[in-house]
């Protein structure tokens, strides 16, 4: 009944081609295969390593006009051999990545409502975390006004529930109850700038009451500023934010990240270098503030080394992080690969085991990893990468395991985007 129902719905939306201007069916199938052995922690000596084959298959369907854009993505995400040949079910089953619409109001004002990937800038506050098989994507409302190419502004707001409900706001997921940001971009000339301001609401101090459940929310406030400078082969990025508020715990937050980068194109080559800092909280010497920079909505994989030490989702308990990097890329015809230099330090002071009145010294470790990619075509591609951690002692305090064994990753991914079906009037 279920293959029907799509198969009925394919062709309806199939029969309004002929008054759409621009209607697209296509989709994606990525397995990648992963060998872990010190991946997002040091591995122990008893610790054996991780091996599994992960898959995203999507189906995508994307419609515009001059009145409105429509997007449904539907994907299934698993690994293999998570159920059995002959099972009836997949544990995860399908899910909606992606289903949204966007209502034009004049050219240049519209309302997008519906689930949907937010990215900005360089994905650090806000992004689609695609290297996860299952991605990022959002329950939310955006206005947008677009003047120009270069000069927008964009307001968003999000507010989540477990369920539909009559009484009660009660939301039990570790997760932004409420979201609400405003984005504004401009060019001139040479330099584009952006200004971001985010309000993040947590769940806090649930109360059980008679008519049930009961709880407040917190709110964390981000704020700043991210630029471009291009000229010629030449590319300067800065960014700085700034959070403020409420931690989940009530706590006062005032913690700041800071970054810089500036890469060069010398043709096949692309050469760089940069640093990130954020601040934590000192293990040695605390105070009665958090200082930890931690709002995470964007894609975390794509910073601060590929081997995922250093963040959200690996946690190296809240010290912050110092993060040098020289990356090198290289890139001739279908070809492409990038070399990257991680030095790492805690920007803390980390408490050494044995004597919890001493700092232990501030250096993590140094990573280095190299990965390829091949385009067979626009649709299909093959690439793989290769990364390793030289850890510290500081480091193991951290995340246990044992900085003296070798740690490293290595993966391969093959990736399809088809396009079944597109047309356009």
């Amino acid at each position: 009944m279920r293959i029907i129902l799509t198969q009925i719905a394919i062709l309806l939306i199939l029969s309004t081609v002929t008054i759409a201007q621009t209607f697209e069916f296509g989709g994606q199938i990525r397995p990648r295969a992963e060998f872990r052995h010190g991946y997002r922690s040091l591995i122990g000596e008893e610790t054996k390593p991780g091996f599994a084959v992960s898959q995203r298959t999507r189906l995508n369907m994307n419609y515009s006009s001059k009145e409105f854009n429509t997007v449904i993505s539907i994907q299934d995400v698993r690994i293999w051999g998570d159920v059995t040949s002959a099972n009836k079910s997949d544990i995860n089953g399908l899910m909606v990545h992606q289903a949204w619409g966007e209502l034009f109001i004049t050219p240049k004002f519209s309302i997008k409502a519906g689930r949907q990937t937010i990215s900005y800038d360089d994905q650090r506050i806000f992004g689609n975390s695609d290297w996860t098989q299952q991605s990022r994507s959002h329950d939310a409302l955006l206005i947008k006004y677009t003047q120009s190419k270069s000069s927008m502004i964009h307001a968003g707001f999000s507010y989540n529930q477990n369920a539909e409900k009559d009484t009660g706001n009660y939301y039990s997921l570790n997760y932004f109850k409420a979201v609400q940001y405003v984005w504004a971009h401009h060019e001139i000339k040479n330099v584009a700038i952006s200004l971001l301001l985010g309000n993040f609401g947590m769940p806090y101090n649930t109360i059980t009451t008679e008519n049930g459940p009961v709880q407040k929310i917190k709110y964390i406030q981000i704020f700043g500023p991210y630029l471009t400078y291009k000229k010629g082969d030449l590319k300067i990025n800065l960014a700085g934010y700034y959070e403020s508020g409420k931690n989940q715990k009530n706590v006062t937050k005032t913690a700041f990240y800071t970054g810089a980068d500036a890469v060069y194109l010398l043709n096949p080559f692309t050469l760089g270098a940069g640093f990130q800092y954020f601040t934590g909280n000192g293990q040695v010497t605390p105070d009665d503030k958090d200082h930890e920079f931690t709002v995470g909505l964007g894609t975390g994989h794509k910073f601060n080394g590929w081997m995922d030490y250093f963040y959200a989702g690996s946690s190296h308990k809240g010290v912050g992080l110092l993060d040098l990097y020289l990356p090198v890329s290289y890139k001739m015809n279908k070809f492409s690969t990038e070399f990257q230099l991680h030095y790492y330090q805690a920007a803390a002071d980390v408490k050494d085991p044995l004597n919890k009145d001493i700092a232990m010294n501030a250096a993590l470790g140094t990573e280095v990893g190299i990965m390829f990619m091949y385009a067979f075509s626009p649709e299909m591609n093959i690439s793989g990468g290769y990364s390793q951690m030289f850890g510290t002692a500081t480091l193991e305090a951290l995340k246990g395991g044992n900085h003296e064994l070798t740690q490293n990753w290595t993966w391969i991914m093959l990736t399809f985007n088809p396009v079944f079906f597109k047309a356009e009037k």
